[in-house]
């Protein structure tokens, strides 16, 4: 009896070591793919949800508050969980640390007294910066070595990115004023207007970006009123102007398509998520961004992140 118990303890012992294996050894490129599209499906789906509750009364859609119910805790625990499972398996330190931290207190923040939801909020910035410093420091070389678009691109990508997060969060939660939102809405959709210059966006793909963008314009010139109170409920832009609030969704678009185009996960993962999130002036939106930015570095193929497993497909 004894023998057989000690046997049964080795095989169960065995089977979790064997598991855990799997786990460490599971391809970083497949389980950034995987969790980077769920997060931005749950973070789309949200937005979509937003979009539809800000239509005229008595337009919107049977059943929208059911929808919402799921869609608003499945938009911090999805992107919540995949910001782990990314840090985890991409064998590097330098997103192992943001990425692990920014979802756990993105994910305590929602189910923990106010106090956590502060924390989340000093944390998440410093995630942001903590998934773009690498790339800015290599990127800073790169472009003061001898002038390029892209690599200037990433590092605009990257410091706005940065400062949004900051200064978003710091208006709504922090201790900054509320004139100080402005410049974060500002810095959130630069980064999104510079994005396809990150990941080197091919001409069709810059196309149905500008396209995009005339049509955000036209829109908001044709209803300015509705324009701007869908600019605030959706994307948390306060006073983006027109041509600013244009030319972010448009870069926005611009990397889908261009992750569309290369069939690159990352690339299309990317570009949603910071479409979804708008300006990170809450927890969740900013943890949709910080997620949204690491997958947007390994989309452009930075040599500080390792994207050669799986991070890229041409």
């Amino acid at each position: 009896m004894t023998v057989a118990r000690k046997s049964t303890a080795r095989g169960r012992t065995g089977d979790a070591g064997a598991v855990a294996a799997r786990l460490r050894a599971a391809d970083a490129g497949d389980v950034r793919a995987v969790a980077g599209l769920a997060a931005a499906a749950a973070v789309c789906l949200l937005a979509a949800v937003r979009v539809a509750r800000n239509v005229p009364l008595g337009n919107a859609p049977p059943g929208l508050g059911a929808v919402h119910a799921v869609a608003a805790p499945a938009a911090v625990f999805v992107p919540a969980v995949a910001a782990v499972a990314v840090g985890v398996t991409a064998g590097n330190e330098r997103a192992l640390l943001p990425l692990v931290a920014a979802g756990v207190f993105a994910a305590l923040a929602a189910v923990g007294p106010g106090l956590v939801a502060g924390v989340a909020a000093g944390v998440l910035p410093v995630s942001a910066a903590l998934v773009a410093a690498p790339v800015l420091a290599t990127e800073r070389r790169r472009a003061i070595r001898r002038y390029r678009p892209a690599p200037t691109a990433a590092l605009a990508v990257g410091g706005l990115a940065v400062a949004a997060t900051a200064l978003s969060l710091g208006t709504t939660i922090g201790p900054f004023d509320p004139g100080v939102r402005s410049l974060g809405t500002a810095a959130a959709l630069g980064a999104l207007a510079v994005a396809p210059f990150a990941v080197r966006a091919s001409a069709g793909a810059l196309a149905a970006g500008v396209v995009t963008a005339a049509a955000v314009a036209a829109g908001m010139l044709a209803a300015p009123f509705a324009a701007g109170a869908a600019v605030l409920t959706v994307g948390a832009a306060v006073d983006p102007g027109i041509a600013l609030a244009a030319a972010g969704v448009g870069g926005g678009v611009a990397v889908v398509a261009e992750g569309l185009r290369r069939r690159s996960a990352p690339a299309i993962a990317a570009g949603l998520l910071l479409l979804g999130a708008g300006v990170p002036a809450t927890v969740p939106r900013a943890l949709a961004a910080v997620l949204g930015l690491h997958l947007l570095v390994v989309a452009a193929g930075s040599p500080a992140v390792g994207t050669a497993n799986g991070g890229e497909a041409a």
